[in-house]
């Protein structure tokens, strides 16, 4: 892939505890990464995911408290499990499982957003872009009368 992927981080707005972590994600996220914050993993529909995919995503990422931190008690564990098995569905439908990744954070992390959204666009990089349910289509320049 020569540009950089297109991805979207589904965040939990509790789950980065650490000022200097939640500032980099607020101002200095790359302009490939699109930010979609959330008051709790659990609330995350998973047709947000299939918009974020039909939108030209190369790849998701969704980052939610650890399970024992989750401020809504279950919310997490409720959309793991909800997700893994849309992201069976999207497998299904031909979006690579590999293109979607689920991520606890301890509240107690420092620096681990940055490590695992590099690996990511690194793991995006080498599956290359996805095509496949890029079914928008693209706005005219001057919107949509133009």
């Amino acid at each position: 892939m020569s540009e950089t992927p297109k991805l979207v981080l589904f965040q939990c707005q509790w789950c980065l505890f650490a000022p200097a972590d939640q500032e980099w994600v607020d101002t200095q996220l790359p302009e490939n990464i699109h930010l979609a914050k959330v008051p709790c993993t659990g609330r995350i529909n998973p047709l947000y995911l299939l918009n974020a995919v039909q939108g030209g995503a190369d790849g998701v990422m969704v980052s939610g408290c650890l399970p024992e931190q989750c401020h809504f008690k279950t919310g997490n564990i409720a959309a793991r499990r909800q997700l893994e098995e849309f992201s069976d569905y999207l497998n299904h439908i031909g979006y690579e499982q590999d293109r979607i990744r689920f991520l606890w954070l301890d509240l107690q992390d420092r620096g681990i957003i940055q490590k695992e959204l590099a690996a990511f666009e690194a793991q995006i990089t080498a599956l290359g872009p996805a095509h496949n349910l890029a079914t928008r289509a693209a706005e005219k320049v001057g919107g949509v009368n133009a």
